[in-house]
């Protein structure tokens, strides 16, 4: 069974619990049309320093499952993310985000 928007290999990389952050509690901090996933809350709060974010960023951990749910595309989709960085690091000498990215499709067939 596959969810529109992701292929079924996503399933099998993303872990059960995936964390994001959030200013929050709440809403996943993106930069359209980049969001970011990370595999551990450790991973998560390395990555806060370098977010470049106006206000504190925090860890939230949540079912993959529902990440990639037609509900959780959607508000990908509201947020216009097209590309997840999964567990991504920043090169210290150009700042770029680099790592493994998911693709989101932008409209359901």
């Amino acid at each position: 069974m596959a969810t529109s928007g992701l292929s079924h290999e996503v399933f099998s990389f993303l872990p059960d619990v995936v964390w994001y952050l959030t200013h929050n509690g709440k809403d996943m901090w993106c930069r359209a049309p980049y969001g970011f996933f990370f595999t551990s809350a450790e991973a998560a709060t390395r990555f806060v320093p370098s977010a470049g974010a106006s206000f504190d960023l925090v860890p939230i951990g949540v079912q993959s499952r529902h990440l990639v749910s037609e509900d959780g595309l959607a508000a990908m989709r509201q947020l216009r993310v097209t590309r997840i960085f999964v567990d991504p690091e920043i090169d210290p000498k150009t700042g770029d985000v680099f790592g493994k990215i998911l693709r989101i499709e932008a409209e359901v067939n």
